[in-house]
């Protein structure tokens, strides 16, 4: 019974098996079937799946297709939006808001054409970068510190209501407006890096990511047909200009767009570092910034046909269309500041306009609309800024200026004219706030006598020599606590100098934008590098930074130029010398130390010192010290001679 049970059990599993193979063998033809007819889909129509698109971008998309009518045309103010009790200001080439800095503080003030003068709109201790007006004009948009951390705010021009937008550690800036006025995209420094985020005003809809790339995506510009933002991302080496769609779908083929297709670099020019990109009006035209060999150039592209740039317009940063398109302002650096410049589009756009604006300005919008009549109240109500500092100059009896010797600063002579000492010690003190260090507490140089050797390769007339001069230690940039970035203004060379912060949690300073350049690079054995003096480097640093150019500026010291050797002479580069020269010739600045005849005449001359040196008196001789003595005289005393005697 076992043995015939067995041999049962043995035939029923030999015809299990063959209907297994048989089965697999079946379902085996079938996927291979299945996975040729799915191979003729693939290659005739490509499926989309959820993770080839970013969905960040789909939940922008989905929320902008709410209101996409009001992105195409932007929404017109209802008549309860606008003050009934005065009309607002008309303007026909509309307003021109700016953020200008007046005794170390930036704000934000406006000029509408017509007005005498520009007016403040905010005001407080904090600085205050980076205006955006709304579509309606009723709505204010800036980035401020005004709570130590840079973030974003919303200014209500009707009823003066400040409302805080953001409130992280973290840096946040450049706000740029929706066509439909729902939506702010901006600028964001989180863990690191910068990229483009997208805040609604009103609603319970949260922040949503643009760009996740680990290059930095800076300077955010919203079409005006609201389904394109530019923006400016070095993703590809270099900084070049980019745009970003909003649409899940080409509006022309009706084909998905891919995650990777959705980011369109617009330029690629590794030779020139674009910034601050900006659409016309009528949404057409597109204007940016590119610095080539330490210029900033302006140039414009029609986005029809992107690939024919047209020449350089001029030069400047910060770029604002005209409401018309005919005109482009910027603000152009120089050596002593900044102010408002125009440019026409072409020659058929007449001539440029010009702005009744002293202030120093950082950062430009132009808006078509006009300003509330609550505006113009407001600005009466701002109080002065306080003076930074206060002076008091005493003269020695000849009516020159005195030394002061600088307190618990190290240099060589840690001195410097009364003239010039208490806004050295304000700006040192300011910048120990600032940066979180005492960065001026070492000096390479600070006064250098007219008998005392001046660094190499200095002529006669260096500013060392007039005690209106300072110089910071070199140690600091080889070390990474200081950056330089090279600047080329009005034909010479000139180093825009960042301090790094102590704290780098986001309370002092902010990031870096442009790439700082490496003097030391000359001495790696590239001979380009030789021939140019350095290179820019190839990274942005990371961390917090703080302008010292800009702080040294706001105390009235102005950076000096680089020699003309400095390509091939370090020390001609002179990125660490600042002075305070008020509007003084070098002659006129040394003659309020010394006499004419010292400056005239090689001979040696005492250099002043902070307290008068003793004068050296004849010594009283008593009197009986003079009457003379007796000079004794020598005695001849005679020495024996032996005789002769006879042999």
């Amino acid at each position: 019974m076992t043995d015939t049970g067995s041999n049962n059990r043995g035939q029923g599993g030999k015809t299990s098996n063959r209907q297994v193979w048989f089965f697999r063998l079946t379902l085996l033809v079938a996927l291979l079937a299945v996975a040729v007819l799915a191979r003729i889909v693939l290659l005739e129509s490509p499926a989309v799946t959820p993770t080839m698109i970013d969905p960040t971008l789909v939940a922008l998309s989905a929320a902008l297709d709410q209101t996409a009518t009001a992105s195409l045309s932007p929404t017109e103010p209802s008549p309860g939006d606008t003050p009934t009790s005065e009309p607002t200001h008309p303007v026909s080439e509309g307003t021109l808001v700016f953020a200008a800095r007046v005794n170390g503080v930036s704000h934000i003030w406006f000029y509408a054409a017509g007005d005498p003068e520009p007016l403040q709109l905010t005001y407080g201790a904090g600085d205050d970068r980076d205006p955006a007006l709304s579509p309606d004009g009723l709505k204010l948009a800036f980035a401020s510190n005004r709570n130590s951390f840079w973030d974003l705010y919303l200014l209500d021009l009707v009823s003066g209501e400040l409302r805080q937008l953001t409130a992280t550690d973290d840096f946040e800036g450049h706000p740029t407006w929706s066509p439909d006025g729902q939506w702010i995209a901006f600028e964001a420094y989180y863990d690191g890096d910068f990229d483009i985020w997208i805040l609604p005003i009103d609603g319970d809809q949260g922040l949503i990511q643009l760009t996740n790339h680990p290059a930095n995506d800076t300077a955010p510009d919203w079409d005006t047909g609201g389904r394109r933002i530019a923006f400016i991302s070095d993703r590809d080496g270099q900084a070049d200009v980019f745009l970003a769609s909003l649409d899940l779908r080409d509006p022309i083929t009706g084909e998905p767009i891919l995650a990777e297709d959705r980011f369109l670099n617009l330029t690629r020019s590794p030779e020139i570092l674009e910034r601050d990109p900006v659409f016309s009006s009528d949404g057409n035209r597109l204007a940016y910034s590119g610095r080539s060999a330490g210029l900033d150039q302006i140039r414009w592209v029609d986005l029809a046909q992107p690939e024919l740039v047209v020449d350089p317009i001029g030069q400047g940063i910060s770029l604002a269309w005209s409401p018309g398109g005919q005109f482009i302002a910027a603000v152009l650096e120089n050596s002593n500041g900044n102010h408002i410049v125009s440019y026409a589009v072409d020659s058929s756009s007449g001539p440029t306009m010009g702005f009744p604006i002293s202030q120093v300005v950082e950062s430009i919008d132009w808006s078509t609309h006009g300003l509330p009549g609550e505006v113009y109240r407001m600005s009466q109500d701002i109080p002065e800024s306080p003076p930074l500092y206060s002076r008091t100059v005493e003269l020695d009896p000849f009516g020159r200026n005195r030394l002061v010797r600088l307190a618990g600063v190290s240099a060589p002579n840690p001195s410097l004219s009364d003239a010039v000492d208490e806004a050295f010690t304000a700006l040192r003190e300011q910048l120990v706030q600032e940066a979180g260090w005492d960065f001026l507490a070492n000096l390479e140089y600070a006064f250098v006598g007219l008998n005392d050797p001046l660094p190499p390769g200095r002529s006669y007339d260096d500013w060392l020599l007039t005690g209106r001069t300072f110089a910071f230690d070199p140690a600091a940039l080889q070390a990474e606590w200081v950056e330089i970035v090279r600047e080329e203004l009005q034909g010479r060379t000139y180093w825009h100098v960042y301090v790094r912060a102590a704290r780098q949690d986001g309370s002092l300073g902010e990031p870096l934008r442009d790439h700082p350049w490496d003097l030391e690079a000359r001495f790696t054995g590239n001979p380009q590098s030789y021939d140019q003096g350095g290179q820019e480097k190839g990274r942005i640093p990371q961390g917090y930074y703080v302008d010292f150019t800009r702080l040294a500026a706001d105390y009235g010291f102005e950076r000096l130029p680089a020699l003309a050797n400095w390509r091939t002479f370090y020390q001609g580069a002179r990125f660490n010398e600042f002075v305070m020269r008020e509007g003084l010739s070098w002659e006129a600045a040394m003659l309020q130390l010394y006499p004419s005849t010292a400056i005239l005449t090689p001979t040696p001359f005492v250099t002043p010192t902070q307290t008068p040196t003793r004068t050296v008196r004849p010594t009283f001789t008593p009197w009986w010290y003079r009457l003379p003595s007796a000079t004794p005289f020598p005695s001849q005393t005679p020495t024996e001679t032996p005789s002769p005697t006879s042999s």
